[in-house]
């Protein structure tokens, strides 16, 4: 079975093991005092490209507590063509992510290659802190991009002999159900979708069930224009390494999760979003992809 990107890794570490995927219990996993002004930096991408990208962080002192509610975060870009380093402002999402310490924005990368964060960020207190992080990016992604044809995949849903709900969804059920149709029925049907790759309850990077609660409140919204799909890392649902991988999820190419995907009436991937992602972020996507956008969102302009 293929190794995937562990993103958020202090997330997943010792204490943090034990908390279920979407909540915000996130506490110390490390007895030793924090360094004033030092943070740690966990990179939200497995994956960047040339180019104006989204990216994103998570915040940490250095005992490993969260740092939420940090103010003038800002990412500094340092790598191969950037002679003139570039600074850019991320916008904490907490509130709106069960309280994970995420810190999101774009920035651009003239070239491939190895890039360095450096955060600089205010913390509660008046302290300044900063961090540094390591990120890789390349000219190709690996999963399907966008303005690609989505392969017609028949994930097993609701309703075929033996199948059950549990085997479908690591997490808990949805009222407004999304394992009732297959992404092949999506694209013979013509309907735009909303597809999502993540397993909630056994996520190694603490972001799957916040990105499903998110996606509930776009459903709310969007569930009567946008067909929904949750389709797990593995069939049956389990574990990573211990449940047989979904083939629909490697036919994707994925090295991480979770991800959301909007495909349009076309069957052509709309847009994109890895990691942690915002209510507003999904709703402009979801306007772009049934307006007949592609990209259904301008990176540069939101």
């Amino acid at each position: 079975m293929r190794v995937r990107a562990t993103l958020t890794a202090v997330l997943a570490a010792a204490a943090l093991a034990a908390v279920a995927c979407g909540e915000s219990n996130i506490a110390s996993s490390s007895t030793a005092s924090a360094v004033p002004g030092f943070l740690v930096v966990e990179a939200q991408n497995s994956m960047l490209l040339v180019g104006l990208d989204r990216v994103g962080v998570a915040l940490f002192s250095s005992d490993r507590k969260a740092v939420n509610g940090a103010t003038g975060v800002t990412l500094t870009i340092d790598g191969p063509g950037a002679a003139v380093p570039e600074q850019r402002p991320l916008e904490y999402i907490g509130p709106e992510y069960g309280s994970i310490p995420v810190y999101l924005g774009t920035a651009r990368f003239p070239a491939a290659g190895r890039y360095r964060y450096v955060i600089d960020a205010t913390l509660p207190g008046g302290v300044h802190a900063t961090g540094q992080a390591n990120v890789d990016v390349t000219t190709k992604s690996p999963s399907l991009p966008v303005g690609f044809q989505v392969p017609a995949a028949r994930q097993h849903i609701l309703g075929e002999p033996g199948v059950t709900l549990a085997q479908l969804d690591s997490g808990v059920p949805k009222p407004d159900d999304w394992h009732t149709a297959t992404i092949a029925d999506g694209l013979a049907q013509h309907r735009p979708m909303v597809l999502y790759f993540g397993q909630p309850g056994f996520c190694q990077t603490q972001t799957c069930g916040p990105t499903v609660q998110v996606l509930e409140k776009l459903c709310a919204q969007y569930c009567d224009k946008l067909l929904f799909e949750h389709i797990e890392v593995n069939f049956p649902a389990g574990p990573t390494g211990k449940a047989p991988e979904n083939p629909v999820f490697t036919a994707f190419g994925f090295q991480s999760e979770p991800w959301v995907y909007f495909v349009n009436a076309q069957g052509v991937v709309a847009d994109r979003f890895e990691g942690p992602v915002t209510i507003g972020e999904l709703r402009s996507a979801a306007d772009g992809t049934l307006a007949g956008h592609v990209p259904a969102v301008d990176v540069a302009t939101g």
